[in-house]
């Protein structure tokens, strides 16, 4: 059926405008274009670059502002914020923040705070891991096996993998954590291929670690992940 005429076709036209308002804007703003000693463009100026309605701009302004971004208020209008105020673990500001830095640094400061919090979650998971806990564990690890064997790319299954174990350790906030090492992945996979493969064994030693309720060998097997993730890594990620 031709549905050129649906009138779903207008909404998802505005969303997709709305959407790259979005990320137009945080990119600058992440970039230091846009920033918190300058006054931030009319509305009507926005609506006038990007072709959208003023319902749009102010859609996006919100978002953003979720985001930690931007602030509005009735008298002082709209502002950016510092980077202090920006929600770092937001998956699309993260995103954002990697295209206006240099990859290797991103990449690093990723990885210090991957190497704070994982090793020690996996230790939890190890103590409180619940039977439905190792199973996801265990099937995300199938799945990864699976992707590296018909060499394909195994990012999702890698960040299932993961967010098991953050799943595992039973402390709401560490699945917070999520979207970090999704982007952290992420980079990985962009870069190299090859260290989904070669750290696949590194992450089995994880998951038995976990399985036997070894909570000191799980911490250490995970930490030894990372740093020879990390270490392999900054041989194959450059700065442009």
């Amino acid at each position: 059926m031709n549905n050129r005429f649906s009138p779903e076709l207008p909404l998802l036209r505005r969303r997709n405008l709305f959407a790259q308002v979005v990320e137009e804007l945080g990119i600058r703003i992440v970039r230091g274009d846009l920033n918190p000693d300058e006054p931030f463009p009319k509305e009507a100026d926005l609506e006038a670059e990007f072709g959208v309605s003023r319902s749009v701009i102010r859609e996006a302004v919100k978002t953003l502002a979720a985001k930690g971004l931007l602030e509005s208020r009735t008298r002082t209008g709209i502002r950016v914020l510092p980077p202090m105020r920006w929600n770092l673990l937001d998956s699309e500001v993260l995103s954002w923040r990697y295209s206006a830095m240099p990859p290797l640094q991103f990449f690093a400061e990723l990885f210090e705070v991957r190497m704070m919090i994982e090793p020690e979650a996996a230790g939890l998971a190890a103590e409180r891991a619940t039977e439905a806990d190792l199973l996801e564990i265990g099937e995300a690890f199938e799945a990864m096996t699976e992707a590296s064997e018909a060499d394909i790319p195994g990012i999702e299954a890698d960040l299932r993998f993961h967010r098991g174990i953050l799943a595992a350790g039973r402390n709401p906030l560490l699945l917070q954590m999520g979207n970090l090492i999704g982007v952290g992945l992420l980079i990985s996979h962009r870069f190299s291929r090859e260290s989904f493969v070669i750290f696949l064994p590194a992450h089995k030693k994880v998951m038995d670690a976990i399985k036997d309720g070894d909570a000191a060998g799980a911490t250490l097997a995970m930490q030894r992940l990372l740093a020879d993730t990390r270490d392999y890594m900054k041989g194959h990620i450059r700065d442009d």
